[in-house]
């Protein structure tokens, strides 16, 4: 039996001050005992994230401060089995960092308490990648 190609599921965009788990899956084939996820940028194709990890979970986890915010990537993922045997590249899957907004309620009444079944909020969204 031989390695088949896995399958990188998208990536939902999130902070790049966060480490972020990215899932993919692998159907058929040898036993995963190891996975590379390869990162670049989408302006440049430049390689920015180049790492192996060892595990047996269809995951690999990007450390935080590894990626920028405001910025566009791609990304694949290869799979290893234990005679070191590489898997075809995955699928391509592009994704962003951003970072955190913030939301705030504006017109909470003093004290926290809302004494109505209805009540309008007004709310504040602040994200600085726009």
């Amino acid at each position: 039996m031989a390695l088949t190609k896995p399958i990188l599921y998208s990536i939902t965009s999130f902070d790049a001050t966060t480490s972020e788990t990215i899932k993919f899956n692998v159907i058929g084939g040898n036993q995963v005992v190891a996975n590379k996820l390869v990162i670049q940028r989408n302006d440049d194709l430049s390689v920015v994230y180049n790492s192996k990890q060892s595990t047996f979970k269809y995951e690999h986890n990007i450390p935080s401060n590894t990626l920028t915010n405001g910025v566009l990537y791609q990304a694949y993922i290869q799979t290893y089995d234990v005679s070191g045997n590489v898997s075809v590249q995955s699928n391509i899957v592009n994704f962003a960092c951003y970072e955190t907004p913030s939301v705030v309620f504006d017109n909470i009444p003093v004290g926290g308490k809302i004494e109505n079944n209805s009540y309008r909020f007004t709310v504040t969204y602040n994200q600085a990648n726009n």
